[in-house]
C-alpha cells in the first residue's frame, strides 16, 4: 500500500461517560421519561373515558399521543451532544436569569430616593450583580471555579498538517489518538478568536498574517474541603502528561504561569492580549 492510500485513523475506546443502556438502546433516564409520560397519558385517557364514555376515542387519544411523541423526542433527541431534556432545562434556567449584569462586589445600590418617583419607575428593575465563574488564580496558576472545581490552562503550538506526507500525517493522527486515550479527566481544547481591531494593529507592526491561540484546559471537579491543593497537583501532572504525549505529534504544550492565567481571564472579559506563558 502506498503512502497516498494510508487511512488517517486512530482507535478510540468507547465513551465511558455514556449512560448504560437498560432496555434496548434506552438508558434509564430515557426510559423513565418515556415510561413516565406514557403512564400519565394512559391514566389521563382512562379518566377522560370514564368521565365521558361517549367521546370519540380518536379525539381523546390524539392530544395524549402528541404529548407522548413530544416526550419521546425530548428523551431521545440531542443538541450539540447534549440530551434534549438537559438542553431544555438549561434553556429554561437561562431564560430565568437576569439580562442586566454589572460588576458590584458589594451589591447593587438602589436608585436614590431623592429622585422623582416617575424617574425611579422609568429606570425599571435594578441590574443584578455579575458573578464570574472564576474566583481567582493560586500560586500554581490553577484557576478556582468555586463549586465547579479547579482548572489549569496551557498554550499549545500548531502543526501544519496539509504539508506533511501521508505517512507523517498518519503518525500525527496516531499521536493525537494516544493523547485522547490517555485522558483521565475533563479536558477542553479551545481555539481562541482574536479581536479584529487588535489583530489589525498588531499586523501593521509585525507583518504576521496568521496567528492562532490554541488552549488546552484540564479541569478537576470539586471534591472535599482539602481537595484544592491536591487538585492543583493533579492538574499540573495532567498538563505535564499532555505535553509529553503531544510531543509525539510535534505539539508543544506550555502551562500558563499565575500571571499568565490572570491575563488570560482578563482577556476573556476585556479583550487584552494574554502574556506570561511558561517557557
Amino acid at each position: 500500500m502506498s503512502e497516498a492510500e494510508f487511512y488517517f485513523t486512530s482507535r478510540i475506546p468507547r465513551d465511558i461517560d455514556r449512560p448504560d443502556q437498560v432496555v434496548g438502546p434506552l438508558s434509564f433516564r430515557q426510559l423513565a421519561i418515556v415510561a413516565g409520560t406514557g403512564a400519565v397519558c394512559w391514566l389521563a385517557f382512562e379518566a377522560i373515558h370514564m368521565a365521558a364514555p361517549a367521546a370519540p376515542i380518536l379525539i381523546v387519544a390524539a392530544p395524549l399521543l402528541l404529548v407522548l411523541v413530544i416526550a419521546a423526542g425530548i428523551a431521545l433527541g440531542t443538541r450539540d451532544g447534549i440530551p434534549a431534556d438537559r438542553f431544555l432545562l438549561a434553556a429554561l434556567a437561562y431564560a430565568r436569569r437576569p439580562r442586566r449584569l454589572v460588576s458590584a462586589p458589594n451589591g447593587v445600590l438602589p436608585v436614590p430616593s431623592i429622585l422623582p418617583a416617575p424617574w425611579r419607575k422609568a429606570a425599571g428593575p435594578p441590574p443584578s450583580p455579575l458573578r464570574l465563574p472564576a474566583r481567582g488564580v493560586d500560586g500554581m496558576g490553577v484557576i478556582d471555579l468555586a463549586e465547579q472545581g479547579t482548572a489549569g490552562v496551557a498554550a499549545c503550538s500548531t502543526v501544519n498538517f496539509a504539508l506533511r506526507s501521508a505517512g507523517e500525517q498518519n503518525g500525527l493522527v496516531g499521536a493525537f489518538g494516544r493523547f485522547l486515550n490517555a485522558l483521565t479527566g475533563p479536558t477542553q481544547i479551545l481555539i481562541a478568536a482574536r479581536d479584529h481591531a487588535a489583530f489589525l494593529a498588531e499586523l501593521s507592526e509585525t507583518r504576521q498574517l496568521l496567528a492562532r491561540q490554541v488552549l488546552l484546559a484540564a479541569r478537576e471537579p470539586a471534591a472535599g474541603k482539602h481537595a484544592g491543593a491536591e487538585a492543583g497537583v493533579r492538574i499540573g501532572r495532567r498538563l505535564a502528561e499532555a505535553a509529553s504525549v503531544l510531543s509525539g505529534a510535534q505539539i508543544t504544550v506550555a502551562a500558563y504561569t499565575p500571571a499568565g492565567a490572570a491575563d488570560l481571564l482578563t482577556d476573556a472579559i476585556a479583550g487584552h492580549t494574554p502574556t506570561g506563558v511558561a517557557p
